[in-house]
């Protein structure tokens, strides 16, 4: 998710235009932010502004761009620990699906860069709206659940890993729970939801 935040902005800069149109609309999406229940609507307009005229095919070769221009390329993004669990789970015969709020094209994209592109996916996606792209379905918090399923990996599952408190109602419906990395305020939501004593990764 944070990279897919980075990702967008990258998109803000990348047509000065862009960035400029979503500065102009500060004072009054801006104070919308403030609250958790408005904030949504700053960030879907940044989104729609930042793929304005383009297809979720430009997007995809964005995405490429994207990843070139970093410092590591897509190791700056995955964690090295993360990736030797998940190729060791395929090594095992485990069925493995990884489910992130990151959008689909930045997703897949990095997921080649990484060799992991024979791994299933289930990503947020965009719908076209008014020359743009719109958030269609968010892959967070409880909606992975329903878009897991209809991908066929429905609950219950045997493993989950996550870094994230907004992941309790798929920890809830896995039998083994890893938190990588969590902050102190993460550990307590999930300790406290789940009524357990978590499983810490110290992956970072």
């Amino acid at each position: 998710m944070g990279h897919c935040r980075s990702f967008f902005r990258w998109l803000l800069r990348h047509d000065p235009w862009r960035l400029a149109l979503v500065l102009a609309s500060l004072p009054v999406l801006g104070p919308l932010l403030l609250l958790r229940s408005t904030r949504k609507w700053p960030i879907r307009f940044a989104v729609w502004v930042a793929t304005l005229g383009r297809t979720t095919d430009a997007l995809a070769s964005l995405a490429e761009e994207h990843i070139r221009s970093l410092p590591m390329g897509h190791a700056s993004v995955f964690l090295p620990a993360g990736i030797e669990q998940l190729q060791a789970h395929i090594a095992q015969g485990d069925k493995v699906v990884i489910a992130t709020g990151c959008v689909e094209a930045l997703a897949q994209t990095l997921l080649r860069h990484a060799g992991l592109s024979h791994v299933p996916l289930v990503a947020s996606s965009l719908r076209p709206f008014l020359g743009g792209l719109v958030r269609d379905q968010h892959c967070f918090g409880p909606n992975k659940i329903p878009m897991l399923s209809a991908r066929g990996f429905a609950p219950p599952w045997a493993v989950a890993y996550t870094d994230h408190h907004a992941d309790i109602p798929v920890l809830r419906l896995s039998s083994e729970r890893y938190l990588i990395s969590p902050k102190a305020k993460c550990l307590a939501r999930i300790e406290q939801a789940l009524a357990i004593r978590a499983t810490i990764l110290a992956w970072r």
